[in-house]
């Protein structure tokens, strides 16, 4: 990822899709993160929103303008854009709801006329792509799923899933690559990865390529021991809601600490501005912006580089 005003990115309409799916969408106002963002981040609610075709059993996910690149790389809110996309195929049957993306989620009435498509549903069962059923999310990221429906009206909350492994994860896995090489010597990396793919599960290559002792671990932290150094990696106040991502990666070895904070958030009127008092990443697909990063990505850089020297 570069960390610049743009980022230019492969991925196709669908602009918001892999940060919806990947977390869920829905009421936040308990979440304190995003209360004390909401100023500057917009309110997501005010531009997205979704309608179920009751004829084709599709539920689709809707934006109230769109936020372009003009001339001269400025931001340009064009409010009468609608971009749509699918968002899931469902089939309903009495007090039972099947939600189908890329994978199938059974979901249970908890609320509301028996048989009725209107009421509070439940995510009970999950089932791969390969139909294998899995106890949680695919991903393993998010738990306790709710989705209400009334009319053509949808909602959906959710919680990050206390059980993800975020030792596990594409960034740890990869950030232990960077913290190994240049114990070794070597300047393969910046000391982190972007900040979403701490929430993307991988293989674990790092166990099959590097040789280490692990002296403790929870899902959110691991201590090792490499060629007498101790390395300890961790995960502070992750969070999953509304669209929006956010962590903070902690690198300590040999007494001293690097710190790595990151969010995501998708754009809308207020964030479709370069004039923000921080450094943020703009996700474009062609001229069109999509989402938006922010970290302390040059600091932080500095500080693993220095811990090496």
């Amino acid at each position: 990822m570069r960390f610049s005003k743009f980022n230019f990115s492969g991925v196709a309409l669908g602009f918001i899709a892999a940060l919806v799916f990947s977390g869920c969408f829905g009421d936040t106002s308990s979440d304190p993160y995003s209360n004390r963002n909401m100023a500057m981040r917009g309110n997501a609610d005010s531009t997205y929103y979704y309608q179920i075709d009751t004829v084709k059993h599709e539920i689709y996910q809707h934006s109230r303008g769109q936020c372009n690149m003009g001339t001269g790389s400025n931001l340009q809110w064009d409010s009468s854009v609608d971009a749509t996309s699918l968002a899931y195929k469902y089939t309903f049957s009495n007090d039972t709801l099947y939600l189908k993306s890329d994978d199938q989620s059974v979901l249970v009435k908890t609320s509301g006329t028996s048989g009725s498509l209107d009421g509070t549903w439940k995510v009970v069962r999950y089932f791969n792509g390969l139909g294998n059923e899995v106890p949680g999310e695919s991903s393993g990221l998010v738990a306790n799923r709710v989705i209400t429906i009334s009319g053509d009206s949808f909602k959906e909350s959710c919680e990050l899933a206390s059980t993800f492994d975020f030792t596990k994860s594409m960034g740890l896995l990869a950030a232990m690559r960077f913290a190994f090489d240049a114990q070794d010597g070597k300047d393969n990396g910046n000391g982190s990865e972007s900040g979403n793919s701490f929430f993307i599960k991988s293989e674990p290559y790092v166990e099959n390529t590097y040789e280490y002792t692990v002296v403790s671990r929870t899902n959110t932290s691991i201590e090792i021991v490499r060629n007498g150094r101790t390395f300890l990696f961790e995960i502070i106040d992750p969070k999953v809601s509304l669209f929006e991502k956010s962590m903070t990666y902690k690198l300590t070895s040999n007494g001293m600490t690097c710190t790595f904070n990151y969010e995501s958030f998708p754009i809308t009127k207020e964030t479709c501005d370069l004039n923000h008092p921080e450094p943020l990443v703009f996700n474009n697909n062609g001229k069109t912006v999509y989402g938006v990063e922010t970290s302390n990505h040059y600091s932080f850089e500095s500080c693993f580089h220095k811990m090496f020297k």
